[in-house]
């Protein structure tokens, strides 16, 4: 199987998916260079045939399998064969990919396209990014079964959001999340010319300024007091407060917290590049937060603090704030919120407050100044209580 330089076939992937099956892939090469893509296809090793490279009859699925591979030998053929007699020069390796993933999805299948691309991208996107892009076609399959390319038009990304709204009901700000998702997947599509006409070209996707629980001078002095004087004992709650607040008097994110290192610790200052962002930051440390430092820091790359997962640390929060009769929700972000409105309440200008919380953005940190703005005018309306 041959057109010039590139040479194709299949490969059963030694490692296992979460059904416990291999999973079948087409395999290229060009000149040394190999390009690989996902097949529908997964069996055990015991159903795969190496020398034939199809599905052995004793797999009960065996006849659907093979025509799935066979559609893939075609289609590679008829490209290698079309580039040879149209073509003064041949395919190249990223360009018989292409067209083959093309061909893969002449069908218009829109999310089965973009689950390959996540797959094969995988490498190069940041794991929180990959995990929520996933999770954002899930959904989009809950509201469409079977989303096909010609689907997405104005009509059906409208219908998608009063769908989240009215059906599952989500803010605005998780359905505006939801469809720059979607329209993420679009610009894919547009580039590698599956869609030819833009459907959000109308389309003004709406950001509204969320609430953003923080606690106020006041409060984050009763849960430091609780904390230093000894008055909650569990040693789970101490841990997960002492990093909350290390988290208000730093401003450093839960991923961050995740990472924290001891050897980002120095000369009484945090040096850290921001999980979320890469931004370099350096945060002096102040006082209470020295103090929250453990007794033996440790070196290297050590973790400073032990984190608990999300989940665990925000029922624990929950825990202690109800305790200390604080009247917010409670969560490892509040804790950023507080850093951010109580810096800017102390007078800190706002860009240095930017530059500590590793905003890219001035506008970002902004939304904090408002925040302030409008709990000095909520304050002051109790001149007119007297």
């Amino acid at each position: 199987m041959m057109n010039q330089k590139i040479t194709y076939g299949f490969v059963l992937k030694p490692n296992l998916n979460k059904m416990g099956l291999h999973p079948v892939y087409f395999r290229a090469f060009q000149s040394g260079r190999k390009i690989e893509i996902a097949t529908s296809v997964t069996l055990t090793g015991k159903d795969w045939s190496v020398n034939l490279q199809r599905v052995k009859r004793r797999n009960r699925l065996h006849e659907r399998y093979n025509t799935i591979l066979e559609a893939y030998d075609k289609k590679a053929m008829k490209l290698l064969v079309n580039s040879f007699v149209q073509n003064e020069t041949a395919l190249t390796l990223q360009q018989f990919k292409d067209q083959m993933i093309s061909a893969t999805y002449e069908d218009g299948n829109f999310t089965d396209y973009i689950l390959n691309y996540l797959n094969e991208n995988r490498p190069r996107l940041r794991l929180e990014s990959w995990f929520s892009y996933k999770s954002q076609i899930t959904k989009l399959l809950k509201f469409k079964k079977k989303v096909m390319f010609s689907d997405i038009t104005e009509k059906f990304i409208n219908d998608y959001h009063s769908y989240m709204i009215h059906t599952l009901c989500n803010n605005e700000n998780t359905a505006s999340k939801s469809l720059r998702s979607l329209r993420t997947f679009v610009n894919i599509a547009l580039r590698y010319k599956y869609m030819k006409i833009n459907p959000f070209q109308f389309i003004t996707i709406k950001k509204v300024d969320g609430k953003r629980d923080f606690l106020n001078p006041e409060e984050l002095g009763k849960l430091s007091k609780a904390y230093f004087s000894g008055e909650v004992t569990k040693p789970i709650e101490k841990q997960v407060l002492q990093y909350f607040l290390f988290s208000c008097y730093t401003g450093l994110r839960y991923s961050d917290l995740k990472s924290l290192q001891a050897n980002a610790i120095s000369d009484n200052k945090v040096k850290i590049k921001m999980h979320k962002t890469g931004y370099l930051v350096t945060i002096p440390l102040t006082q209470k937060a020295t103090q929250l430092l453990p007794a033996t820091l440790g070196s290297g790359t050590q973790p400073v603090f032990r984190i608990y997962c999300n989940k665990v640390t925000n029922r624990i929060l929950k825990q202690i704030g109800k305790r200390f009769d604080i009247p917010k929700k409670l969560t490892c972000h509040v804790a950023r919120h507080t850093f951010a409105t109580v810096s800017i309440t102390l007078g800190i200008p706002i860009e240095v407050v930017s530059k500590l919380l590793g905003h890219t953005n001035l506008r970002t940190t902004q939304v904090y100044a408002k925040i302030v703005d409008n709990v000095k005018e909520r304050e002051m309306l109790k001149w007119d209580l007297l």
